[in-house]
């Protein structure tokens, strides 16, 4: 496949990084607070040097592997921010519309995207153990 292809999935990406950092900025603004800077760092991270990196054969791994971390970070951090500020009964309802099982979810969607791109910059060749 040509470079041409991996546009798409690089820029959805991007959109979808930018988005948790707008989303993080506004509700956590880097301040005081230790833990605000994580979902920041993180989230310009993910935003800008990532898509540079995926579209390189040889940044493309280590790309997909931050992206990886970034995600089981973000998943720790924000379930550990819902258990932290949760208020009043546990019910499934609340679970899933009052919780940050949302933003989680779409964090996860980064997953398949980034293995999308890595099949496209570096496809297995037959000889590829890993296959």
């Amino acid at each position: 496949m040509s470079k041409r292809a991996t546009c798409g999935p690089i820029i959805s990406l991007f959109l979808m990084s930018l988005g948790g950092l707008l989303l993080h900025l506004r509700i956590h603004p880097p301040g005081s607070e230790a833990a605000h800077w994580i979902p920041a760092i993180s989230g310009v991270a993910s935003t800008f040097a990532l898509p540079v990196m995926f579209y390189y054969r040889k940044t493309v791994t280590w790309a997909y592997l931050f992206t990886w971390a970034a995600v089981i970070v973000g998943t720790v951090t924000m379930a550990d921010y819902s258990v932290d500020e949760w208020v009043g009964e546990v019910t499934l309802k609340r679970i899933i519309l009052e919780s940050t099982i949302a933003d989680i979810a779409i964090l996860w969607a980064k997953i398949p995207l980034a293995y999308m791109i890595l099949r496209i910059v570096r496809p297995k060749d037959e000889g590829d153990a890993a296959a």
